[in-house]
């Protein structure tokens, strides 16, 4: 019985590479390419992410900007290529916007998910507010600077629809949908496509493998891979080459360990044990970390995984793949010992 459970944790990984077009391109021509390699297709869509925001009582603005879903000839999603805002030093900030690249921003993100559903990501920036707009029964006005900005009926501000600055069109997250643990060609394509388009290593890249994380759902086990990683952490880096200058990564907080550790952890029912590190600030349980585990304690659409965040940006599938095997051996072994 453990043996098996061990083995389904290690079923499928789901595959982060942060890269960067070569001046000129853009992360639309990887998607492009990728779908002529699968004679399949590339749909638009809106990826959320967000900035530090410098407006006083603001901490953060939300933003969408376009990303490119590649979809095999029977429809099926291989992946995507999205912006990643933690790369900066490579672009150049100075750059006058690409044609037809722009960015939908607000201080709400429940109105960037409700524009995301409306609207369209290869509708020029001019109609991006459109839809939303007819929602809230007004029209997007023209600001200087080709930014468009969207209102309600009594001028409070919803969105603003700004010209892409900066070079961002070249930053390119390239998102695997869960590939099988024994594919060991999908990764090879997607990767040897953005070599032959000369894709670079950015200089704060990084790559992340999302595991499933239900098998970690259980406080003995989960117990078990904190005490398991957290001793291994500074070797794990220097055997994997973590990046120096990767942003967004770090230990586990003292209160995390803390509350896994308590005497009592290993014997809460998962709801209870979820709800005890829920109440962790974000800062004590953060997502940016060398190893996330943020996403199984707090619902995170779509990612309920356990993520190892701490390799280095690579164009080479071998490596990936090697960093997998290695991961699936240690979950599996964590996993067998407390089932």
């Amino acid at each position: 019985m453990a043996a098996n459970i061990a083995n389904a944790a290690c079923a499928t990984v789901g595959i982060e590479v942060e890269l960067l077009a070569p001046a000129g391109s853009d992360r639309r021509a990887l998607a492009e390419l990728i779908a002529k390699r699968l004679n399949g297709s590339v749909r638009a869509f809106f990826h959320t992410d967000s900035e530090p925001s410098k407006v006083q009582g603001k901490p953060l603005f939300y933003h969408l900007t376009q990303g490119f879903a590649v979809h095999d000839a029977h429809g099926k999603l291989i992946a995507k290529c999205v912006d990643d805002i933690t790369l900066q030093h490579d672009l150049n900030k100075d750059a006058p916007a690409a044609p037809g690249w722009y960015r939908l921003v607000s201080d709400e993100i429940r109105l960037l998910r409700l524009i995301a559903r409306h609207s369209q990501a290869d509708l020029p920036i001019a109609a991006s507010l459109q839809a939303v707009g007819e929602l809230f029964g007004t029209q997007p006005q023209a600001s200087a600077g080709g930014v468009y900005r969207l209102s309600d009926s009594t001028g409070a501000s919803i969105a603003l629809a700004a010209p892409l600055p900066g070079e961002r069109e070249r930053a390119c997250e390239l998102i695997t949908a869960p590939l099988a643990a024994d594919d060991h060609d999908t990764l090879a394509l997607l990767l040897d496509c953005a070599t032959e388009l000369g894709f670079l290593l950015p200089l704060e890249g990084a790559t992340h493998l999302h595991f499933d994380g239900t098998p970690f759902c259980h406080p003995a086990t989960l117990q078990q891979l904190v005490n398991t990683l957290h001793p291994q952490r500074e070797a794990l880096r220097q055997q994997l080459h973590t990046n120096p200058h990767c942003r967004r990564l770090g230990a586990w907080s003292e209160s995390l360990l803390a509350s896994v550790n308590a005497a009592d952890f290993s014997q809460l029912t998962w709801d209870d044990a979820r709800a005890r590190l829920a109440q962790l600030s974000k800062k004590e349980l953060t997502k940016y970390c060398d190893f996330n585990i943020r996403n199984i304690i707090v619902p995170t659409a779509g990612k309920h995984t356990v993520e190892v965040r701490i390799l280095p940006s690579t164009l080479m599938a071998d490596v990936i793949q090697a960093a997998i095997d290695q991961f699936q051996t240690c979950f599996a072994q964590v996993i067998a010992e407390t089932h």
